[in-house]
């Protein structure tokens, strides 16, 4: 190869990493050629395909093992950017390049399935897929009994099998697989011990690993029902954040949120206040966006609600409004989540009792979710429901019934006849048109009303034929 052609190749080698990199380089080539003659341009254009020749050259010798680390990089990319469907197929080729450059058991080739494994479940949540390749990477691993050759790829098997049985584990408890999902979550602590006692292992890195066993544990004790083992699992991963990170970490506010969950499950009302205010401490530090501190103010109005005291209303409700105003100003009134809180807000003043505030706040919402749901949506039969809660909560029986009767049209749509809650509707429909209020209108307006009425002609008095006025009827 000449040193023009060293060159070219050099040039090229380097942009063939990202994805379209020949028409980015062959673009910039051309971007200057608007005022050359046809001769010069048949020259560029004989020019520009050499340059796409030698690019598809230096591709082709591109080492598979090359490939599969531009493969692995382009996927992390994307999985960092949230784009799922490009993530998951640049693993898939990592997968295909693992097979061709190491062989089908090769602890390489293990390690490919299981990151097909974790994209499959942390971008997609399709856990009986991550399952499966995890459980392929199993057999893989234990039919490989070849010894490492060196202590780094040792190292690099133990972490290998701690990402296998951490996802695993995370994917059998969303299956529901409880006592499998403990094995195997057990298992990835075990070999964190291992591989934590192996030299040049940075401590970070081993705080980064048991966080993440130790938030999994406590979803699993969550599900479980064991409340006192899922806060205790939380506090640890906390405890670890905050020694990497930082007490004021955004990582921790996620982990509070679990630490309140669990607590709410065990009764503990005035712990999940307090996990939830130092989280919404955190959110208010880190200049969130509105759609963070909507969310975790939120969360704290639904906290002091459920505490289930007087005074801790007044609290509640001035969180409802800041995380009401927190998501209209980020998306707008008539953003699904801004008309979600709504609903809620909207809940807690027909339990204070505030009908009057609600019915004002469902009223105005009504237009926004006719628009931006339609008119036969759960959004709008919830608006339906929560007006004829009101309603009859105030006594008025015709109007409740003209609410749960148009709640009961739109549930008929969406979930037919028989669904259970078309069936509590319809029940709630029959009771209230039993009721005084409903029958003595519909007395009024029926066929028994035209009944009762007295003849046209007993209005009007008799008049003799000569014109005098005998009686006020006829006889």
């Amino acid at each position: 190869m000449s040193s023009a052609e060293e060159d070219l190749a050099s040039e090229v080698s380097s942009r063939i990493n990202s994805p379209g990199a020949e028409t980015q380089y062959c673009d910039t080539r051309t971007s200057s050629g608007s005022s050359e003659t046809p001769s010069t341009l048949n020259g560029s254009a004989r020019v520009r395909r050499k340059q796409r020749n030698a690019l598809k050259e230096v591709a082709i010798m591109i080492l598979p093992e090359e490939k599969l680390a531009q493969a692995e990089q382009r996927a992390r990319m994307h999985s960092a950017n949230g784009e799922e469907v490009p993530a998951v197929q640049e693993l898939m080729r990592c997968l295909a390049l693992a097979r061709i450059s190491f062989g089908d058991f090769h602890w390489r080739m293990a390690h490919a399935h299981i990151n097909l494994a974790k994209g499959y479940l942390d971008l997609k949540g399709q856990a009986l897929q991550a399952k499966q390749h995890c459980e392929k990477a199993k057999d893989i691993m234990y039919a490989n009994t070849q010894l490492p050759a060196f202590e780094e790829e040792r190292r690099e098997i133990l972490r290998c099998l701690i990402t296998m049985f951490l996802t695993l584990g995370k994917a059998l408890l969303e299956l529901e697989n409880l006592k499998e999902a403990e094995q195997s979550l057990l298992k990835s602590e075990k070999v964190a011990d291992e591989l934590r006692r192996a030299e040049e292992v940075m401590q970070e890195e081993m705080r980064q690993v048991d966080t993440k066993i130790n938030l999994a544990l406590g979803r699993l004790h969550m599900k479980e029902s064991r409340w006192n083992k899922a806060v205790a699992s939380y506090q640890k991963a906390l405890g670890l954040v905050q020694l990497d990170k930082g007490e004021k970490s955004m990582e921790c506010v996620s982990i509070y949120q679990d630490l309140a969950a669990a607590e709410l499950a065990g009764g503990g009302h005035d712990m999940r206040v307090q996990y939830l205010l130092q989280a919404h401490s955190i959110v208010l530090t880190n200049a969130p966006s509105g759609e963070e501190e909507g969310k975790i103010t939120l969360a704290l109005a639904e906290a002091y609600t459920s505490t289930g005291r007087a005074e801790d209303h007044d609290i509640a409700e001035q969180y409802y409004q800041q995380s009401l105003q927190c998501y209209q100003a980020a998306m707008g009134p008539e953003h699904p989540s801004s008309l979600s809180v709504l609903d809620s807000y909207s809940r807690f003043l027909i339990l204070t009792k505030n009908y009057l505030g609600a019915s004002k706040l469902l009223q105005e919402s009504l237009p926004a979710k006719l628009s931006t749901f339609g008119d036969f949506s759960a959004e709008v039969e919830e608006t339906y429901r929560l007006f004829g809660g009101i309603e009859l909560a105030q006594g008025h029986q015709k109007a409740a019934f003209k609410k749960f009767k148009r709640c009961l049209e739109i549930q008929t749509f969406l979930y037919g006849s028989q669904h259970k809650k078309t069936r509590a509707t319809q029940q709630t429909v029959q009771l209230l048109s039993k009721s005084p209020e409903l029958a003595l209108a519909e007395g009024r307006t029926g066929t028994d009303h035209l009944k009762q009425r007295p003849l046209f002609c007993a209005v009007l008095p008799k008049r003799s034929i000569s014109g005098g006025t005998k009686g006020n009827v006829y006889n």
